[in-house]
């Protein structure tokens, strides 16, 4: 039996003090510490002892032999992309903003708002997916999504009392920058939108993040959006935030892990993430590849003194189920013309529209690209695969990040250091 199992090519190992190994593996979200002895029997399962076999095997570290792991992930893949249980929508109730982000990559975009027509028209196209699934999503996005509250408002009561009609589940999200988010706005949100969840992205502490965001209205302060978040967190909405971190802003964004850890560190309703400010390639300001492993070093080292990560679980060791929302047979985005797309980022491509809500969505060549998409055989191939889902798209069409690939695929030796880190710190408390 032992010669017909394998080490899992989603394995993932580093070295820790004291002769330990930390082992992690991508599909089954299993971490463990091992002695080297217990690496060698993972890398020539015939070495292996019985009690640890059982343990390997459950872990999935060892695997039979026969299994094809990648059609596995992939099998999980497509399960989710072609799920008729739920569909999801992004509408952008405008494409203005009042802030000027240098970074924005839809700087180049045609401002404009939804018209009464288009208004009209996307509750019968949002009606037509509901009788074939059992939840119901909709994300405000922009633009700045609540320069258009009574679009919002308005398509939030038609919807909401049409999955009443069909017996469905409704819950919907916001990406915003919070500026217009007043106590009186976030009541309306959450009560007559139904948003559960907001996603609020800093770029540092007080003026540095004013400055960056360049906002239109020049009074608008880094506390007034510290406020907001305060206002959304007591309503109980789900709070996500993003710091978006480059080589110009990283020791800000390390001071602001630490302001942001003294209101809600342990709040299990806030989550705080460090993401690489994406751009176009070449950019000296954006974080390279070689960039990353010491830059997450210092953010998961502070982010774990500040209280944002206190067990294992905290850091990306994980499975990561949750596919590109672009390859989902019933999810789409609108713009404020009524144009359907598949991504967000390609609203600026005539070649990627789809559809309209007047007339439908039809199976042109953008939505067979999205429904059925071929990896990369550097995908097939690579450790990442469950965590990364085949990266994105957009990415490599517009030429901005990483090509496809996450940042994730290239901070093993920070996500390593971290454990190490975070393991050492609770063994010096527990000594207390």
């Amino acid at each position: 039996m032992l010669r017909q199992l394998k080490a899992s090519l989603y394995n993932h190992m580093g070295e820790l003090a004291d002769d330990k190994v930390i082992c992690y593996n991508l599909v089954t979200s299993a971490v463990s510490l091992l002695s080297r002895s217990e690496v060698e029997m993972i890398r020539d399962p015939s070495t292996c002892t019985k009690p640890f076999l059982r343990e390997a095997l459950e872990a999935g570290f060892l695997i039979p032999s026969d299994e094809n792991e990648v059609e596995k992930v992939l099998a999980v893949q497509r399960m989710n992309n072609f799920s008729t249980r739920f569909a999801g929508f992004q509408l952008l109730p405008t494409t203005a903003c009042n802030a000027r982000c240098w970074y924005c990559y839809e700087e180049g975009f045609i401002k404009e708002t939804m018209s009464d027509d288009v208004v009209t028209a996307i509750p019968d196209f949002l009606e037509s997916y509901m009788g074939m699934v059992d939840d119901f999503h909709i994300t405000w996005f922009g633009g700045e999504p609540l320069m258009g509250l009574d679009i919002m408002r308005r398509l939030s009561r038609e919807v909401i009392d049409r999955c009443d009609k069909h017996d469905i589940g409704y819950t919907s999200d916001i990406i915003t920058n919070a500026t217009l988010l007043t106590s009186d706005v976030a009541r309306i949100i959450h009560e007559e939108c139904h948003v559960s969840q907001a996603q609020i992205t800093l770029d540092g502490m007080g003026s540095n993040h004013v400055a960056r965001k360049r906002y239109v209205d020049p009074s608008i302060t880094f506390e007034d959006i510290i406020d907001a978040m305060e206002t959304l967190v007591n309503l109980g909405v789900r709070l996500l935030i993003r710091l978006n971190v480059d080589k110009e802003n990283l020791d800000d964004c390390l001071e602001l892990i630490d302001r942001l850890g003294k209101l809600w560190a342990r709040n299990k309703n806030v989550m705080l993430y460090a993401a690489p400010l994406y751009g176009n390639r070449g950019n000296d300001k954006l974080l390279s590849r070689d960039d990353l492993d010491p830059v997450y070093d210092r953010v998961f080292r502070r982010m774990i003194d500040s209280g944002w990560i206190q067990t294992l679980d905290g850091l990306p060791m994980n499975f990561n189920n949750a596919t590109c929302s672009a390859r989902m047979i019933n999810n789409f985005v609108i713009n404020p013309k009524g144009d359907v797309y598949k991504c967000e980022h390609l609203l600026s491509r005539a070649d990627e529209r789809i559809g309209t809500v007047f007339d439908g969505v039809i199976f042109n060549d953008a939505m067979v690209h999205w429904t059925l998409p071929s990896l990369p055989e550097k995908c097939l191939e690579c450790s990442y695969l469950p965590a990364c889902q085949g990266g994105c798209y957009a990415a490599g069409a517009m030429d901005f990040g990483f090509e496809r690939c996450p940042h994730i695929a290239f901070i093993t030796e920070a996500i390593t250091s971290a454990a190490g880190y975070l393991l050492s710190k609770c063994e010096r408390e527990e000594e207390l």
